[in-house]
This record gives structure tokens, sequence and C-alpha cells, in this order.
């Protein structure tokens, strides 16, 4: 669809006419509102509802330069926007078309200046903008004209040299960006040489591209190591990239290897109490008996003899033995369930640490507890029934 050129003689007077209102009122004419650009429009309704005096009436939200912005109600209060006392209508006769600027695929604006008035507004090319009445020429920006014209902004005459000259930025910072960065005769990049204060910048900031992600300490914990099979993790079986982090130390786990113990001295919670305390247990047991329920003849216990004096002694020596072993074993199962008790009451500690560095309160880790000990209750009939 061809874009036609703004109609100077349909857009401004109203326009124009609304401009001297601002003096009046704080808030905009709703004749003005359709004349607007969506954006501009919505700025206008949003800011102008907020003012609380004439000074900061909408007309000052016409410019998105506060500093234009004073010098644009200068200019409309000036003698050149009395009304003409025969036709009661604001005169103008200089008004030039400067041209047009194509920003990207969307956005086209044109600019007409009014040297009479000493005014410049920036039209913007609209579409579907139901409020303003449809496709059509919507006011962007309203600026004195002194100070548009100081903006070196280029403008070409026609919307087809406009179209081509946003073409051309295009393709020409896309190449830009494709060239690799010129150097000097010594090898230097040319914006590292003359880049100064900003390339100082950068390369303290790349720094901590090449930082370690966290504190490093006497040593890291031991992982799975990246290996050229475990890169193909599409090629590994499931069982064979997860049993890789077994091997892992965890972050909570207090008895790390990899520390050095002697730089941070013993510890009074040896995380092998309650294995030794089983293996101990388990090398003294009792010997099982045969299956024909006799003990074999290499056992150590010696069969009774008859004695004439002390008629319980020899039962007495005999059965020793196998009550010792029999109290060792219930003594190391007391010692056991102790090892048990005590690491359960440690872990307990620990996760109420962990609760109270998180926040939590008292009250709150115990129903945890309490949920989970009646989860574990109901997990066990479950499984017995």
């Amino acid at each position: 669809m061809s874009i036609p050129p703004p109609a100077s003689q349909t857009l401004l007077p109203p326009l124009l006419a609304c401009l001297p209102t601002a003096f009046a009122s704080t808030r905009p004419p709703p004749a003005l509102l359709p004349l607007l650009s969506p954006i501009l429009r919505q700025r206008v309704q949003l800011l102008s509802g907020s003012a609380s005096s004439p000074s900061d009436s909408w007309l000052t939200k016409l410019s998105w330069d506060p500093s234009k912005a004073e010098g644009l109600a200068s200019v409309v209060e000036s003698e050149a926007f009395e009304l003409h006392p025969v036709s009661n209508e604001i005169e103008y006769d200089d008004v030039v078309i400067v041209g047009y600027r194509r920003l990207d695929e969307e956005t086209l604006q044109s600019r007409i200046d009014i040297r009479d008035l000493g005014l410049t507004v920036i039209y913007l090319w609209c579409v579907g903008d139901t409020e303003g009445g449809g496709d059509g020429w919507r006011v962007a920006e309203v600026l004195p004209w002194g100070d548009a014209a100081s903006v070196p902004t280029i403008w070409k005459k026609t919307i087809e040299e406009a179209n081509e000259a946003c073409t051309q930025n295009k393709s020409s910072s896309t190449i830009t960006e494709k060239q690799p960065p010129s150097t000097t005769p010594n090898g230097v990049p040319a914006s590292s040489a003359s880049g100064g204060a900003d390339d100082d910048d950068d390369d303290y900031w790349a720094q901590y591209d090449t930082a370690p992600s966290s504190t490093p300490g006497p040593s890291t914990s031991p992982g799975p190591q990246q290996t050229p099979k475990a890169r193909q993790g599409r090629q590994m079986s499931d069982a064979a990239y997860f049993s890789q982090y077994s091997q892992v130390q965890p972050d909570m786990d207090n008895d790390d290897p990899s520390t050095d113990r002697n730089a941070i001295g013993e510890s009074s919670l040896n995380g092998d109490t309650l294995a030794s305390t089983t293996n101990y247990a388990a090398s003294q047991s009792i010997p099982e008996p045969p299956a024909n329920g006799t003990f074999a003849q290499e056992t150590s216990i010696s069969a009774p003899q008859p004695s004439t004096d002390r008629p319980h002694a020899s039962s007495s020596n005999a059965s020793s033995p196998v009550v010792d072993k029999l109290e060792g074993s219930a003594m190391m199962q007391s010692q056991t369930e102790l090892a048990v008790r005590q690491h359960i009451a440690s872990t307990m500690k620990s996760l109420y640490r962990l609760a109270r560095s998180t926040g939590m309160e008292m009250v709150d880790f115990e129903k945890v507890i309490s949920m989970e000990v009646e989860m574990l209750g109901f997990e066990e009939g479950m499984e017995e029934g």
C-alpha cells in the first residue's frame, strides 16, 4: 500500500487551534487526542492527569525533551498565535515539508516546519489507529523550530528515498558486524590501541569470565571426570551415566576425604563408628552348629570331666566360654544400638541447624519431623499388609 504525503492544510489547523488552550486548562481538549500518535496520546493522558498548575500543562508533554518543552511553551505564548480579527484563525504562510525518514520497517516519520510560528511538527504514519480514525499521519512530537533545525538528522525528499536509505543502513551495519576487527602494524587491534579508558574497563570485567565459579579451597572434592565417553551422553546408558555420581562428594557431608585432617585437627565425630562396632560384633559372633545339631570335635569347648571333689566346677568351666560369647554379643548389640542412637541424635542436630539457617522455627521443625515419622509408620504398615 502506497503511503500518501502529509497534507499540511488538513493536519495543521486543528492542531494549532488546540495549542493555545493549554494556558486555560491542565487537561487536553478532546479534539487534540485523535490528532496524536498512540504513544504520545497515552503520554499526554497519563501525565496531564497529575498536573497541578498551568505551568505543568499538557503542552509540555508534546515534546519528549524537557529542555525543548520549555521553549515550546514560550513559542505558543507569543504573539504569533493570536487569532486574526477577521478570520478568527491563526494565520501562517511559510510551511515547508522538510522530508521523510524511516527508522525501521514499521516507523516512518515526516517533518513539517512552520517558520512563521516558529514550530516544527514531527508526524508518524500510523496503521490501524482506531482512536485516530484509521490509517494516517499522527503527531509524534512538537518542537520549537530553532531546536529542531539544529538536529543533524538527514531527511529525504521522498518516501522512496527514505526506504532505500533505511535498507542501505541495515546492509552496511550487517557487513560491519561480520568484518573482523582491524589491527595496527604491530598486530594490536585498532580498537584496543585507541580505546583508552573503555578498554581498561573491558579488560577489568573480562577477568570475571576466567575466574572460578566458586571459592577455591585446599582441594576439590572428587567428582565424575569429564571423559570423551561422558561427552557422548546420548550414547551412554542411563545406569552408566548416573553411576558417575556415586563418586561425588556431597556438599553437606561433614566427612570430606579430600580435606587435610592435620590442618583442621581431630574430630570427636567419627563417621565409621557404626560400621566398626558392627564389624567387631560380627567377628565375636558364636559359631553356627552343623546341620545335625551337634558341635564338631574341633571346637574349643571340651567335654565335662567327672570330679568327686567339685562336682559343679567342670560344668561351670566348660560353659564359661559360651556364656562369655553370649554376653559379649549382647554387649555389642547394646553398643550398636547406642551408636545408632548417637548417630540419629547427631543427624537431628544437623537437620535442626540447617532448618534454623533458613529461618524455620522449632514448632515448624517438629511438625516436619512428626509428619515424616507418621509417613514411615504408614509405609511400614502398607508393606506388612
